[in-house]
């Protein structure tokens, strides 16, 4: 064999021994040539050379810039080997405290107990729905149906006491949850996605989870991430962004649905004990009932007076809006609420937000303060 064969038999051989040695078999044996076998026989090679028959300078010269060229490439591959190690670690663990002050769009599936208090869902639906909220172990076992009743279309928050459907305490952990929503033609998933800027980060059993308009949400449903408008003002706040705050109105507001007053009785508090009266009016500010309390009845303090629904000549109203007022003969009288979001309402095409369980809508113009 001459020593131009031999030279090519080593890079072929080093060649190999890439291959071989990027196996991904634990088992597979490599008989090829390494870095320092080949050095060692090149320089036996070159000293054992037959002087009348020396090694082509040129093909030489081709043969150890290939070596060098393969080399490189094993470096390269090792080097990319490294950033793909370094990128799945970064996913696997993911800093929750990066997206703060980034707007972000999020599927919300989950809810979580730490120390038994646990954290409230989030969903919406586009036109009115009966709704069942089904929430999931870690293991994917259902361990609470939610129902949700009828809801009109809006955003709402899931409210959930952390037990089970035999009213078993749960363990501390993430529960995932699904939306199955009714709207006429059977069961299907809601898809609910929540988006807003990360207001802080929640740390629940350990994990971090991005705080968005008082949802927590994992950072592993994130689907968009941007940067916040530095031009955004209080104007163009998102009426999401009430859910799970505290707000205050002067103006309640009262639903008839389906020819029934939805939510409480209606109240009002008064300086001093008086004759009151109470006076309804629709959305067209025309007046369709009035109530007269007497000084007996309406006393210093809180106050409440029902609403059958019906006007002053004993027909029904029909469904929509209405609002009142209340006048009182000594002293004066009030019709503030104050409470948390419970829920956004759509009537009419116009969102209300939903206060606590009263039943009672406020819209956002007439809020008076938010906590």
């Amino acid at each position: 064999m001459s020593d131009n064969s031999i030279l090519s038999s080593l890079v072929s051989g080093y060649e190999a021994y890439d291959t071989q040695a990027t196996s991904k078999s634990d088992t597979a044996k490599t008989t090829s040539l390494g870095t320092e076998d080949f050095l060692t026989l090149l320089v036996a090679q070159l000293e054992n050379q037959n002087p009348l028959d020396p090694a082509d300078t040129n093909q030489f010269t081709d043969q150890l810039a290939q070596f060098s060229q393969v080399e490189q490439l094993i470096n390269a591959n090792d080097k990319l080997d490294e950033m793909v190690t370094g990128v799945k670690g970064t996913e696997e663990d993911v800093d929750a405290n990066s997206f703060v002050g980034l707007t972000v769009t999020a599927t919300a599936t989950s809810m979580t107990i730490d120390n038994g208090a646990v954290t409230s869902g989030f969903y919406e639906v586009d036109e009115p729905a009966e709704v069942i909220v089904y929430v999931y172990d870690a293991n994917g076992t259902k361990v609470a149906s939610l129902s949700q009743g009828e809801v009109e279309a809006g955003s709402y928050l899931i409210s959930w006491d952390g037990t089970d459907d035999e009213g078993n305490s749960l363990d501390d952990g993430e529960y995932s949850y699904e939306v199955m929503a009714n709207s006429g033609d059977g069961y299907k998933e809601v898809q609910s996605h929540l988006s807003g800027t990360v207001d802080a980060v929640s740390y629940q059993n350990g994990k971090g989870y991005l705080v968005i308009k008082g949802v927590l949400v994992d950072p592993e449903d994130v689907t968009t991430v941007t940067l916040s408008s530095s031009s955004s003002s209080s104007d163009s706040t998102s009426i999401i962004e009430y859910l799970g705050t505290t707000v205050s109105s002067s103006h309640p507001i009262i639903q008839v649905e389906d020819g029934k007053v939805q939510g409480d009785a209606l109240s009002f508090s008064l300086t001093a004990a008086s004759d009151v009266t109470v006076t309804i009016y629709n959305a067209d500010d025309e007046k369709v009932d009035t109530i007269e309390i007497s000084a007996d009845e309406a006393t210093g303090g809180e106050n409440e007076v029902t609403w059958d629904g019906l006007t002053n000549s004993g027909h029904m109203n029909s469904d929509g809006i209405y609002y009142y007022t209340v006048k009182a003969d000594t002293g004066s009288a009030s019709t503030a609420i104050s409470g948390e979001v419970s829920a956004i309402t759509s009537v009419d095409g116009t969102q209300y937000l939903e206060i606590g369980d009263t039943g009672r809508l406020v819209s956002v113009s007439s809020i008076t303060s938010v906590e």
